[in-house]
């Protein structure tokens, strides 16, 4: 069983790709990369949601969210071959994985890692990355925070 040691909608017990409330905007895309990593924030390309891969000024389409199937774990990927639709919140309350080495304070700005590399999609406190209007509200378990963002406003 997928939750064996999780619950949905209570963040701080599950890893990220976990919105927080109902007060939130959550678009569904059936045009998907394969292996979409959950929990992370991924862009908008061709009219497709895709992992950020260091391509030059990306459009965050916002943090790809967990199926109920998916496993509680952090890393989980959408497999495009089952499944035919993915989610993702653009605004609202969500956990996201956060690139390590990092040290978002309490109500900082989030960011998001995008050099082609494996990090790539972690949100991190580094200002030279790119820019999200979105705050970090606290920190739900290592290397994992929930954070608050608003994508329909520029950053």
């Amino acid at each position: 069983m997928a939750f064996s040691i999780g619950h949905l909608n209570d963040p701080q017990n599950v890893g990220s790709g976990e919105r927080k409330g109902t007060s939130d905007l959550v678009l569904t895309s059936r045009d998907f990369e394969d292996n979409l990593v959950v929990g992370r924030f991924a862009k908008l390309d061709t009219g497709s949601i895709d992992n950020m891969d260091g391509s030059a000024t990306p459009v965050v389409a916002g943090i790809v969210l967990r199926k109920v199937s998916t496993p509680v774990e952090d890393g989980a990927a959408i497999d495009a071959d089952l499944y035919d639709q993915v989610e993702y919140l653009r605004e609202g309350l969500c956990t996201v994985d956060v690139k390590a080495a990092e040290t978002p304070a309490q109500f900082g700005r989030v960011y998001v890692s995008n050099l082609g590399d494996a990090d790539d999609g972690l949100a991190t406190a580094t200002n030279t990355d790119i820019a999200v209007n979105g705050e970090f509200i606290e920190e739900v378990q290592d290397g994992v925070w929930l954070v608050y963002i608003d994508l329909s406003t520029p950053a």
